[in-house]
């Protein structure tokens, strides 16, 4: 298939809702390339010594000011740089979280990662929300299990792509094959 424009697709949601599988099963569909927060992410848990077995929620442990700041700028460095993209986590996510967990910290920063989020979520052609529903959460090692809490994420979601008015698509489906479909439709590209 080639490709006649750029497309960026932001795929949003709190762990444990299907985003990086269905981002990766697209970005094989469409023939362009992942970016994928995980390289991102483990780098600094690897570095910063993260132990999956402490008990302390992986989310938690990236929520410092320092963690925070430099995921935004890797983010902000790597997605703007790709012609065309699928992102498994987007500045959306990445304010949500800072919300959810910098929200007693320094407010100034808080404010600068929250409004630099917003500058750059224009980068995205398209946006797409896998949503919260209330069950288990798959253990994979590297999110919170706490299904609260990742509504919690969903909610902060939606709310700023609502605050930032962004268009984006609620995804009807839990299956990853039929959510490809349905993108696929949505942005008018053949299966």
């Amino acid at each position: 298939m080639t490709k006649s424009k750029e497309i960026r697709i932001g795929v949003v949601g709190a762990a444990g809702t299907g985003r990086s599988s269905l981002a990766l099963a697209l970005a094989e569909r469409l023939k362009i390339r992942l970016s994928e927060s995980k390289t991102i992410t483990k780098a600094i848990l690897d570095r910063d010594g993260y132990d999956y077995g402490s008990g302390i929620q992986v989310e938690r442990f990236l929520a410092s000011r320092e963690r925070q700041t430099e995921i935004l700028e890797k983010t902000i460095a790597t997605q703007p740089a790709l012609l065309s993209f699928v992102a498994d986590r987007t500045v959306i996510d990445l304010a949500a979280y800072a919300v959810a967990e910098l929200h007693d910290d320094d407010l100034n920063l808080l404010r600068k990662i929250f409004y630099d989020c917003k500058k750059h979520s224009s980068v995205y052609t398209h946006l797409f929300l896998c949503p919260w529903r209330d069950g288990t959460v798959s253990d994979n090692h590297q999110r919170t299990l706490n299904p609260w809490y990742q509504f919690q994420i969903h909610a902060l979601d939606e709310g700023i792509m609502a605050d930032w008015g962004l268009k984006y698509v609620v995804l009807k489906s839990e299956d990853t094959e039929k959510r490809v479909k349905e993108i696929l439709a949505s942005i008018k590209r053949p299966c």
